[in-house]
């Protein structure tokens, strides 16, 4: 998995809002580096992997957006890219957010670099891997859906190695 050395020893954000078409959006952000929107309910992401915010904190620059509840949510998540004046961002979904960032990608695919899912339920694969096709200016979008069950050990060198854009599948062989 990572080197324990460079996973910082707490979790640190920092509560940061953002101005689009007149909106005030509220985010928590943490780590350094290529953009990663989690898109999680509420503290669930400990759920998917205990480590999961510690490990991507350590390689990426990871935007938690605090999401209303009344919103459409794929055009709120659009305007709130605009606000941050993110270009290309990686998004990591999970459970009922994973079909807001498959419209964000389809609809507004110059936002979007890539899209990790994690949906609801088990199964038996570790991933599934392709790309979206958005109907506007030809863009591809790399796809990869990772099941809930799969282990940490596994799951967490196949998330990182994805959002960071490593090809393969194989998180032993990236």
């Amino acid at each position: 998995m990572s080197n324990p050395s460079t996973i910082p020893d707490r979790f640190e954000t920092t509560w940061s809002e953002v101005r689009a078409h007149d909106h005030v959006m509220r985010y928590r952000r943490s780590g350094v580096g290529p953009a990663v929107l989690l898109l999680h309910p509420g503290e669930a992401s400990g759920a998917l992997w205990p480590e999961l915010l510690h490990v991507l904190s350590s390689s990426f620059r990871v935007i938690v957006p605090d999401l209303p509840e009344d919103a459409a949510a794929a055009t709120w998540l659009a305007d709130f890219l605009e606000g941050l004046g993110v270009a290309r961002v990686a998004v990591l979904a999970a459970d009922g957010f994973c079909l807001p960032a498959l419209e964000l990608a389809l609809l507004d695919a110059d936002q979007v670099s890539r899209v990790l899912l994690v949906p609801d339920g088990r199964a038996e694969e570790t991933g599934l891997d392709g790309a979206l096709a958005a109907r506007s200016g030809g863009a591809d979008v790399p796809l990869l859906v990772v099941r809930r069950g799969l282990p940490a050990d596994d799951a967490l060198p196949l998330v990182t190695h994805f959002l960071a854009g490593e090809s393969g599948g194989d998180p032993h062989h990236p």
